[in-house]
C-alpha cells in the first residue's frame, strides 16, 4: 500500500472504531474478556486432566445424542469429556461474552447520550447479552461433555438466552421510553424488557421439553434479521451494514457445516475439525456480529 493511502484507510478505521463506541478502550476490557475466558479454559484443562478417563456421568440420564449420536466426532463414554472438540468450542461463546460485559460496564462508566446509539446508552442489555453468551458456553460445554439429558436442558435454555437479549436490543431502541397511557407520564423502557428476558430465559430453561427447539430457533432467526434489517431503515438512525452482512453471510455458512456434519460428510469422528465445533465458533461470532450491527447505531 503507497504512503499517501496509509492516512486514508487510518482514518477510515477510526471512524468505524468510533461508531462502534470501541475506540480507546482501557486496558481493564481486554484482561476481563482474555482473563475472563483463560479462567474458564484453565477450569475446563483441569477437569479433562483429573477426569480424563473417569467415567463420571454413568449416573446421569443420559441425552438421545448419547445413545444415538447426531454429530460427527468419536463419543468416549468413560470420560468427562464424551465428545472433546464439541466441549472445548465453546471458549468462543464465552470469550464474546466476557468481552460484551466489560464493555457493559464501560459503557455505563461513560454514560453515553442516546443519540450516540442505543445499545451504548442502555449498558443492562449489553450486560444480559454477555451474560446470556457465557451461560450458552458453559451449557453448551457441560451438554457435549456430558450428553446427558440434564445438559441438554441447560444448553438448549441458553440459546433461547441469547436469542431474546439481541431481540430485546431493536425492541429498545424503536421504544426507549413508554407512556402510561392516559396521562404524560414517560419512563424508561429497559427495566421492563430486562424483566422479559430474565423471565422468558427462565421460562424456557424450564420448560425446554415442552418445545420442538429446531422448529422455535429458526422462527427466532427470522425475527432476529427482521428486526435488525427494520432497525436498518428507521429515520434518523444510521447503523453500519457490513455487520449485518457478515451475520447474515457467517449464519449460512455455519448452518451448512452442521448439516454436513450431521450426514458424516465434513470430516472423520477423530478429526481436529469437527463440524459441529466449527458451528460453535462460526456461530458465536454470527452472534458478535448482529452486536456489532446494533451497538454501531447512530442518531441525528
Amino acid at each position: 500500500m503507497s504512503e499517501e493511502l496509509k492516512p486514508i484507510e487510518q482514518r477510515i478505521k477510526l471512524r468505524i472504531s468510533a461508531r462502534l463506541k470501541l475506540n480507546d478502550l482501557p486496558k481493564w476490557i481486554h484482561i476481563t474478556g482474555l482473563g475472563g475466558t483463560l479462567a474458564v479454559l484453565l477450569v475446563f484443562i483441569v477437569l479433562y486432566l483429573a477426569f480424563k478417563d473417569v467415567a463420571v456421568w454413568t449416573n446421569w440420564q443420559p441425552a438421545d445424542e448419547f445413545i444415538s449420536p447426531e454429530y460427527g466426532e468419536r463419543v468416549y463414554a468413560d470420560s468427562v469429556f464424551r465428545t472433546r472438540m464439541n466441549t472445548w468450542s465453546n471458549l468462543s461463546y464465552i470469550f464474546f461474552g466476557f468481552y460484551a460485559v466489560a464493555l457493559a460496564f464501560n459503557d455505563w462508566k461513560k454514560k453515553f447520550p442516546l443519540e450516540r446509539g442505543y445499545l451504548a446508552h442502555v449498558p443492562i442489555q449489553s450486560f444480559l447479552f454477555g451474560v446470556a453468551l457465557i451461560y450458552s458456553g458453559l451449557g453448551s460445554g457441560f451438554f457435549h461433555a456430558s450428553l446427558t439429558r440434564y445438559g441438554q436442558q441447560c444448553d438448549v435454555g441458553a440459546m433461547y438466552a441469547m436469542m431474546l437479549c439481541i431481540a430485546a436490543i431493536p425492541v429498545g431502541s424503536w421504544l426507549p421510553q413508554l407512556k402510561i397511557l392516559g396521562t404524560n407520564y414517560k419512563f424508561a423502557s429497559w427495566p421492563l424488557i430486562a424483566l422479559l428476558i430474565v423471565l422468558g430465559s427462565t421460562y424456557f430453561t424450564y420448560f425446554k421439553w415442552e418445545y420442538e427447539f429446531t422448529e422455535v430457533s429458526s422462527y427466532f432467526t427470522w425475527v432476529l434479521l427482521v428486526f435488525a434489517a427494520v432497525s436498518l431503515i428507521q429515520r434518523g438512525k444510521h447503523l453500519q451494514l457490513r455487520w449485518l452482512i457478515a451475520a447474515i453471510v457467517s449464519i449460512i455458512i455455519a448452518a451448512k457445516i452442521r448439516e454436513l456434519d450431521m450426514q458424516d460428510r465434513f470430516t472423520d469422528p477423530d478429526s481436529f475439525f469437527q463440524g459441529h465445533a466449527v458451528w460453535h465458533l462460526i456461530s458465536s461470532c454470527y452472534y458478535a456480529f448482529i452486536f456489532l450491527y446494533l451497538r454501531s447505531e447512530e442518531r441525528r
